[in-house]
């Protein structure tokens, strides 16, 4: 895949059974476990994704889509200088990668993962 492109959508949900449920008979995407409380999901095509148990969902907070990028932190200084903002700093997901969270001026939080070697 190239760099700068979106490889991942994440969803929030407070109950994974009643998400995966809702979208598997609503569109029959395929689920299977990555942790205790994240699932991976499988569409018939296009880009693959997963699903975090949260305390609560945000309006506006989710979906997450995320977007590969060669090296993180150069992206978060660049989004800072163009108006936007950090919400979550880079964080490591040990066998994956690296993620953070950005946000564009608007406050609208676009996720930039960078894989493993």
């Amino acid at each position: 895949m190239p760099r700068n492109s979106i490889c991942h959508i994440e969803w929030s949900s407070t109950n994974l059974e009643r998400t995966e449920d809702f979208l598997s008979n609503l569109f029959g995407w395929k689920f299977e476990p990555f942790s205790e409380d994240y699932l991976l999901f499988s569409p018939p095509s296009g880009v693959k994704g997963g699903i975090m148990r949260v305390d609560e969902v945000r309006p506006g907070e989710s979906p997450l889509v995320y977007i590969d990028v060669d090296e993180i932190e150069p992206y978060l200084e660049k989004a800072k200088e163009l108006g936007g903002g950090v919400e979550v700093e880079k964080t490591q997901v040990p066998k994956v990668g690296w993620f953070a969270h950005i946000s564009d001026p608007d406050g609208n939080i676009v996720g930039i993962i960078k894989g493993e070697e």
